[in-house]
This record gives C-alpha cells, structure tokens and sequence, in this order.
C-alpha cells in the first residue's frame, strides 16, 4: 500500500514538475525573444523618431549621478512586459529632494520611494553612484533636462517611463517669454480678425512692457513721465505705486513696487529710456492692479495647480482645489511696505516669523495661512451682498474664467513644447482677484513648492500629489495595456524569415500603427480616475475642435 502511494506521488510530482518547467522555458522563451527582438525592435524605433537635436546633449555628467547603462531600457521595458504588477499595480517613482520637501515625504508614506539615496548635486558630475531601478516609472524630480544627459530611450526614457518636466515649457515659466507669446497670441486673434469677445476672454495678464526690448522700454518711460507729470502738475492724483517690476525668479525674487521713491532709481539706470536697447537685463513692468479683492483687509491671491500629464497630444487637468494666499500686512495703496502688496509665501513667511518674535497674537498666527478653498470667497462674497444669495457664483462664473484663461495661456506657449508622450509637468499658476471681481494672471511657477505650514494644508497636499499621480500612471498603464496587446496580437504572430524581425519590416509593417499606440491619446476605460479625484480635465487634444477644450472655447475663438 505504501509503495502504490509512493508511485502515485512520484507521478504527480514527475507530472507538475514537467509542467512547471514547460512554464519556466516558455518563460524564458519569451523573455529571450522579447530582450532579443522585440523590445530593441520598439526601442530602435522609439529612438529614431525622437527630436535630440531638441536636447542640449551632454552625456558624460549629471547632476544627479546616476549611472547610465546602455543596456537599460531593454531591460526596465522587458521586466514590466513579463512582470504587468510592477506598473499596474504598484507606482515606483523616484524624487531627488529630500530635507523639507513634502513630495518625497508623500511618495515615501504612499509609494515606492525607488533611489532612496539620492540627492541633487550642486554641480554636474561623473555617472558613476545610482544605478537606476529596471522597475522605475516615474520621474518626479526637480532638475530638469535629464534627457541631456542620458541616451534618450537607451539609457532612459523608456516605453513605460514618464519625466516630470517638458522641454520648451520655459515659454510659459519665462516672465518675459509669457509676455512675448502672451502678446503674439492677441496679435494672431486680431490679424485673422477674432472678435472682440474672443480677444477680451483671451486676455490674461495686466498690460506688460519688455525693458530689454527697445520699443516697450522707450514705451514704458514715456507712459512713466506721462504719469509723473500729471501727478505733479495735479491732474491726476497718486493712489500708490503703477507699476511692478519682475525678473525670471521664483518665490518672492526678482519682484520690486515701482514706489515713488525708486522711480528716481530706475530712471537714473535707463538714463530716462535714453539707454533702452542696449540694457539687455530681461525685467518686466507690469501695470500693477491697486483694487484688488480685500479679506480682512488683506490683499490676497489664489495659485491654481495644473498637471499636463502629457504633450503629445497635449493633456491638461486643473486641480479644483486652490490655495489662498493672504498678504501679511493690511492693504493700503499708499503702503510702501512689501508685505501689503506682495502675497509671495517666502515673504508672508519670513513677515509671520518676525511678527511672532515681537509677540504677536495667536489669532493673527493662525490666520496667516489661509486653509479654505475658493469657496469661502464665493461664502464671503455672498455675505458681503455683492453675488446674489442662491448664485452658483464659483461654478457658473469663476471656474469657467479660471479654466478659459489657462486654456488661452497654455495654447500661447504651446508651440515650443517638445512633443513626446513620455515628458509632463506640474505647475502652479498664481492669480489675482480684483475689486470688480475680474481675474488676472499674474505668474505661472516651475517646480512649485509643496509646502506643510499647516495640517490641514498637508492633508490636502497629500490628496493632489496622490490625483496627480493616479493620473500620470492611468495614462501609463492604458499605454503599457495598448502596446502589450500589439505585442501580443501583431508583432509576435507575424511571419517572418531569418532568426528575427528586421528593423526595416518593422518600420514597414507596424511603423505608424506603434507610433500611435506611444500617444497618450486617452485613459482606458479599465485606469479611469477615481470619482473623488478633484482634478479637472480641461484639454485633450485627442480631440477635434471646440471639443479639445470641452466647449470652454467658442470654435470662433480657437
């Protein structure tokens, strides 16, 4: 009896191992020919249809050290292929700042936190130090231009890969460069003679001249003695500053009141417009809004958060959840204190850390940071009788101004966007709400701080980095389900001869069918966001006409 049970043992035994092993080598068959064939045969043509003379190449250092293998995307595209979880179920993202900074804390708590080690170098070195994770999908960092210095799709950049920043996107963070295509794009509507309504919703920014260009410098200083003159021969009289100057730097830099006090300044360095032309500092004057919308007497701005999950073709979301911004000190137009005027949060910041040594109260402490969302303007508004009682004053009149504003902003600056479904971007666009309830763009911010001044504010945080990325992946995985079925069905079912698929059969056969497949031209029904995802979407240009802004353009306007 013992002998029967010890043979029908073996059998079964003999019976699984067999068939586990005929899974392990078509396992390794498989893993062979997709290392062997099929992933270089994508890889090779990924690379030959991406624009490097886009890249300002420079292979031999980074700023981030991570060592550059020649054989990496092979291997990172061929482990997701056999190994679907690695994407579809778990998020592997890589963030190099670490002190204070409140992402790398979320993706720690939430994620896969894939370089634990890294951090950003103050200057470029030799790639000898991380080796990048195979498994990695997302590249969450704050340098930019890493596709300089790595192999394109060799080294980096894979199928399944996506990079936190879009080259060409300085067009729209660029003060100056935003004033130019912001200027451009209203002389485009008039030269095909858009109506007026189109340019008036076009219209963004508060009138803006280039100091280092000659014709808006002269410009500006004609309009500055104009205004002096008047002030002086009393025609006109004095309500604060007109006037606010603005470099290319964040976080409260480069930004300077034309007070009466510093005309004297700027006159002298520009000889009164007399050097115009030939002082090349890129400074912006803007007119500055001296009405604005007061809380508490405070001058306050609202940053609006957006994430273009990908640029080819272009996909925009709005985060519906704004952050509100007080400035530290109470406004009066006269002031010529900064902290009035400016609701930078470095400034409100540095203000608040001062105010608390001299023995502030706590009341004033815990309202220097504003938790609520737009909805408490629209609370405050209808408190103050000036939006009626049962108006849906938030969606019905400002969402819709916010999102055509963005929309008009992003399409002015489109155009030097490189064009690749692997790059997006997360940025932060500041706006100001004035005293007639019109509102303005002020700046648009590269590498948005995520900052943890209150708990509240973290809770939030929380949320829109875990949207954000919700987002970034449901577009990754519904491009890993399409290609994975075209590997599947097509590319390992066609016949060919010799011992492998030749490049140029490739490129004949399924060249445009895989270049539509790379787009990230929508999210699979089966990634498709959650219904508590607070993200908007607001451009899909997938789509045809007034369509690709969702019908917040009249056709006539586009």
């Amino acid at each position: 009896m013992i002998i029967y049970k010890i043979a029908f043992a073996s059998i079964i035994f003999c019976f699984i191992y067999t068939i586990v092993a005929q899974i392990h080598d078509y396992h390794l068959t498989i893993t062979k020919k997709l290392k062997t064939n099929y992933v270089p045969l994508m890889q090779t043509y990924m690379m030959d249809h991406t624009n490097y003379s886009k890249f300002k190449q420079s292979y031999n250092e980074s700023y981030l050290n991570m060592i550059e293998e020649p054989s990496y995307c092979i291997e990172s595209d061929t482990l997701k292929l056999i190994h679907p979880d690695i994407l579809l179920q778990d998020k592997y993202i890589m963030r190099e700042l670490d002190k204070g900074n409140l992402q790398r804390e979320i993706i720690k708590s939430r994620m896969f936190d894939s370089i634990q080690n890294i951090q950003p170098l103050q200057k470029p070195t030799t790639k000898f130090q991380h080796r990048i994770p195979p498994q990695l999908s997302y590249f969450y960092t704050f340098k930019p231009r890493l596709q300089d210095n790595y192999h394109f799709g060799q080294g980096l950049g894979c199928m399944f890969q996506k990079f936190n920043h879009i080259p060409g996107l300085y067009t729209l963070t660029s003060k100056n460069s935003l004033i130019y295509n912001y200027a451009k794009y209203i002389y485009d509507m008039k030269k095909r003679n858009a109506s007026s309504y189109c340019i008036e919703s076009a219209s963004y920014v508060p009138d803006t001249l280039r100091l280092n260009v000659k014709s808006e410098c002269q410009s500006f200083f004609k309009q500055l003695n104009k205004l002096q003159d008047e002030y002086k021969s009393n025609i006109r009289q004095y309500n604060g500053p007109d006037y606010l100057l603005k470099t290319d730097e964040h976080r409260g830099e480069g930004i300077r009141l034309l007070l009466q006090s510093q005309i004297e300044n700027i006159t002298t360095v520009y000889e009164n417009g007399e050097l115009c032309g030939n002082i090349t500092e890129k400074i912006v004057a803007q007119k500055y809004i001296n009405r604005p919308f007061l809380y508490k007497g405070h001058k306050i701005e609202f940053r609006m958060y957006i994430y273009l999950a990908s640029s080819k073709p272009l996909q925009l979301y709005m985060y519906k959840r704004a952050l509100i911004k007080r400035c530290a000190n109470e406004y009066n137009p006269l002031s010529e204190s900064i902290p009035a005027h400016i609701c930078n949060t470095a400034i409100t910041e540095k203000t608040h850390k001062n105010s608390s040594n001299s023995g502030e109260s706590q009341e004033e402490d815990e309202e220097m940071f504003i938790d609520w969302n737009l909805e408490g303007i629209e609370e405050l508004l209808k408190e103050q009788g000036r939006i009626p009682k049962k108006q849906n004053w938030l969606q019905e009149y400002l969402y819709p101004r916010i999102y055509v504003k963005i929309i008009h902003t992003i399409r002015s600056g489109q155009y030097a966007f490189y064009q690749d479904s692997r790059f997006c971007e997360f940025l932060a666009i500041d706006f100001l709400l004035d005293n007639d309830l019109d509102i303005w763009l002020l700046e648009i911010n590269y590498n948005p701080q995520i900052l943890s001044v209150t708990p509240d504010r973290v809770r939030r945080n929380y949320k829109m980095i875990e949207d954000t990325m919700e987002i970034a992946f449901a577009y990754l995985k519904s491009k890993y389900k399409r290609i994975k079925q075209f590997l599947e069905d097509e590319l390992m079912k066609y016949q060919y001869t010799g011992n492998r698929i030749r490049q140029v059969d490739f490129r004949n056969q399924f060249g445009k069918q895989f270049s539509q497949l790379l787009d990230d031209v929508s999210i699979d029904q089966e990634f498709s966001l959650s219904k508590d995802n607070l993200y908007a979407h607001i451009i899909d240009e997938s789509k045809q006409g007034s369509e690709k802004y969702f019908n917040l353009i009249d056709a006539e306007c586009i």
